[in-house]
């Protein structure tokens, strides 16, 4: 009986959270534009650092997606020579001193990659208000960031860089950009990876979507 009651205790505390987050999600207003890839590509960018040797694009799958019916998809078909950047960029944001902000994605890559994800000013001398160095595994994953702004700024930027010497495809979804602390996405919940490599991770839509 002591058992059964530590867990219905457990159980209930657990579903207030999951309520609790759910109806801090619907409160968040994401400033990204086109943040799921639905109408396409713009007004998203894609910068090649060495344009002599590396060759990138950026499209739109209709194939592989963890949101709506769309993904942006990255194909580096020829590395480049010196371990240069390719960025997928979103920008300007206007943004004001003191805002704490999250900035959060979903990706999924061909083969397990590095990437860093930052949100900063778009201009000299570039002042980063939030980054994080990540890994991205072959099954989707969210990823997220704190940022916190020390000026006002109508010049922010957010994007995503990779690095040339990798080839391959890296799939990316459902941006967002919202004042606050991280809340997973309503719809899609939040990654729980099993192991480290997140060759097994799953989402609490997922477990929902099996009951």
């Amino acid at each position: 009986m002591k058992g059964e009651r530590m867990f219905l205790l457990c159980l209930t505390i657990f579903s207030i959270t999951l309520i609790s987050i759910s109806a801090l999600a619907g409160d968040v207003e994401n400033l990204v534009l086109n943040h799921d890839f639905e109408d396409g590509i713009n007004p998203w960018t894609l910068w090649v650092e060495d344009k002599a040797t590396a060759a990138a694009e950026m499209v739109i799958d209709k194939k592989e997606h963890i949101k709506g019916k769309k993904s942006m998809q990255i194909n580096i078909q020829q590395a480049g020579k010196n371990n240069k950047r390719i960025e997928l960029h979103q920008r300007h944001f206007n943004l004001k001193k003191g805002q704490k902000l999250t900035y959060a994605f979903w990706a999924k890559a061909e083969d397990a990659r590095p990437a860093k994800m930052i949100c900063n000013h778009r201009a000299a001398p570039w002042t980063a208000y939030g980054s994080k160095n990540i890994m991205i595994f072959e099954d989707w994953e969210e990823f997220y960031t704190d940022v916190k702004m020390t000026a006002d700024d109508n010049i922010v930027g957010i994007y995503v860089e990779l690095r040339d010497t990798l080839k391959g495809k890296v799939w990316f979804d459902n941006f967002r950009l919202f004042e606050g602390d991280y809340v997973p996405d309503e719809e899609l919940g939040q990654t729980f990876p099993v192991d480290y490599r997140g060759k097994l991770s799953v989402t609490w839509g997922q477990i929902k979507s099996a009951k």
